[in-house]
């Protein structure tokens, strides 16, 4: 059961029971928060003020669901998504390479999403072994696999009024949550009728524009919602 609380006492013994694992299962994880954290309607007090926050490099390793299902999730949900992004490549990288049996291993699915972003009409040799992949195949897996993160993370947050923040160290870090929170705060809420009555579970796009401001304001708002379905 998903309880939600503002309770730091709580909130400091949940962290400590977290358990580690073999692969980071992201997208599973964004569904989860979906399904079980925003997965019925909000209060009145928070309508307009739900957002997830994920401290993360965004590389999904061992998910069943893939992104386009979490995005989906959070877009019907009108979830915020912001990201405090941490740069784990360096590290990662770092004990990519040498012994294949020694080495930080890619997950299958993280293979396969790398031969994906080829396309369907490549002519690319591919491999699911680890171990036929030569240092510099596994340098340029790790750097696709950072971009396909850094576009996902992109997209969620410019499509929900987020932002991603990227971060060096813990000091960051706390800088960015504290952003983030101060931004959730004093964000403004707006409605309208629309004009297309239908009911039918499409996604519809919205533009958010303001008159009358200086130069250089920007507005960070949904991107569009989706309609309900009777």
């Amino acid at each position: 059961m998903t309880v939600l609380t503002a309770s730091r006492a709580s909130l400091s013994d949940a962290l400590q029971r977290v358990s580690t694992s073999n692969g980071t299962p992201y997208y599973d994880s964004l569904v989860q928060i979906a399904d079980k954290v925003f997965g019925r309607e909000p209060d009145e007090a928070f309508r307009g003020r739900r957002a997830l926050v994920a401290l993360t490099d965004g590389v999904d390793s061992t998910s069943l669901a893939d992104f386009d299902e979490a995005r989906e999730k959070l877009e019907k949900d009108g979830i915020i998504s912001f990201f405090i992004q941490v740069n784990t490549r360096p590290f990662f990288e770092e004990n990519l390479l040498g012994d294949c049996h020694s080495a930080i291993r890619f997950s299958q699915a993280q293979i396969r999403r790398y031969y994906k972003s080829f396309g369907p009409k490549s002519n690319l040799e591919r491999t699911d072994d680890f171990c036929k992949l030569g240092d510099f195949e596994r340098l340029a897996v790790s750097k696709t696999l950072y971009e396909i993160a850094d576009a996902e993370m992109t997209q969620l947050a410019r499509g929900s009024g987020g932002k991603v923040y990227a971060v060096a160290d813990l000091t960051e870090a706390r800088s960015a949550f504290k952003n983030v929170a101060d931004e959730i705060g004093t964000k403004y809420s707006l409605g309208y009728y629309s004009s297309n009555e239908k009911h039918d579970g499409t996604y519809r796009k919205i533009r958010v524009e303001l008159k009358g401001m200086p130069p250089g304001t920007v507005v960070r708002a949904r991107e569009g919602y989706t309609a309900p379905v009777n």
